[in-house]
């Protein structure tokens, strides 16, 4: 077996999340690595802005939802000709059109990335989705591992393999000497941050709710929303609800990502689901304590009381009471900043790298003895 692979991913969104996110830095570090990639996504969407400004070469299909039988057929015919080994399939949709492409395919090993914990909505999903077709299911965690198993996924067909971060590119992405005075910020306010989609998932009211508890003990307390999403009009509407246009700032979607970390003293997640929550190891790089929910594979990276506190999903009263307790005391602070800082290295994009590469070399071993 040569020792250059052919491999070609599938992400087929358009919005920008922590799932694009890791797609794009695993495709650039298995170049670094020396192989040979190839990116098919969307020509509209910010994965493909980024993939050409980072100088990784992608293809642009339609996409046209799960049944696309033309970029399917598209798919397949580049597989043949190019004599891909691995496709590597990394959004739920993209699952589906790449099973079309490559059925009959022997030659060729799917893997497919499961970012998320919920139940499989239907059972098309477990027949087609994660199919025999299917040679291995990359979970980020072990919530996630066991949800799958809990669908009647073989145990076996599951590896898991945790999100990863990159010092390299979060430190490109906010190089400003003086961080808090690109939101005008003023060294005596504490700051708590999150990032993410403005989603029904990240629960965005639940932390407003906690943040009108919070600001009533603490009013010089500021919190910085980076991201955007549907929920954005029903989030300013809560603000305004609850007075809190002094305390909340919405920064929309930001590229110096970095930025928003280093102005932070706290970093919060108040999430109802997640598969793992990359945001929160870049946090933890940035040594930011963090108050999140209990939820997913969250607990794989928070410890309470080690690195931050675990709170009850919708508990908007317990968040805020971590919160309280992280502002008032800044030598709890500084340690579990500390300690987010040490547990964030065991999650460096080069492990991740390494141990999806050997996962794809595994599959192409079984097939060629």
């Amino acid at each position: 077996m040569n020792d250059t692979l052919k491999i070609l991913h599938i992400n087929s969104q358009t919005s920008w999340g922590g799932g694009e996110s890791q797609t794009l830095a695993l495709v650039r570090g298995l170049m670094e690595c020396g192989q040979e990639n190839i990116l098919f996504c969307k020509s509209s969407g910010e994965l493909a802005l980024r993939a050409g400004k980072t100088g990784i070469p992608a293809v642009h299909l339609p996409f046209r939802g799960e049944f696309d039988i033309y970029s399917a057929l598209r798919l397949r015919a580049y597989v043949k000709r190019r004599g891909v080994n691995i496709v590597h399939a990394h959004e739920a949709h993209a699952h589906t059109t790449a099973f079309l492409a490559l059925l009959g395919l022997d030659s060729c090993r799917l893997v497919v990335s499961r970012r998320v914990a919920f139940p499989l909505r239907s059972r098309f999903s477990r027949k087609i989705k994660y199919s025999n077709v299917v040679k291995k299911i990359i979970a980020v965690s072990d919530a996630v591992r066991n949800s799958l198993i809990a669908e009647g996924i073989e145990p076996e067909r599951i590896v898991v393999i945790r999100d990863g971060f990159s010092p390299v590119n979060l430190e490109m992405s906010g190089t400003i000497a003086e961080p808090r005075q690109a939101f005008g910020l003023t060294g005596e306010q504490v700051v708590i941050s999150t990032v993410g989609s403005l989603t029904s998932n990240k629960a965005h009211l639940v932390l407003l709710h906690a943040a009108h508890i919070l600001v009533k003990k603490h009013p010089e307390a500021i919190f910085l929303f980076a991201g955007e999403g549907e929920m954005r009009p029903r989030i300013e509407s809560e603000i305004r609800r609850l007075r809190l246009e002094k305390h909340v700032r919405l920064l929309g979607f930001r590229e110096d990502i970095a930025t928003v970390y280093r102005a932070s003293d706290i970093y919060a997640v108040s999430s109802r689901e997640e598969g793992l929550c990359s945001s929160i190891l870049e946090a933890m790089y940035f040594r930011l304590p963090v108050a999140a929910t209990n939820t997913g594979g969250i607990p794989e990276l928070v410890r309470h009381g080690v690195n931050g506190y675990l709170s009850p999903v919708n508990d908007p009263e317990t968040l805020a009471e971590y919160l309280l307790t992280l502002i008032e005391n800044p030598e709890k602070r500084r340690e579990m900043g500390e300690q987010s800082a040490v547990l964030a290295e065991q999650n460096r994009m080069e492990n991740t790298v390494e141990k999806t590469l050997a996962v794809y070399r595994s599959l192409l071993e079984d097939y060629y003895e």
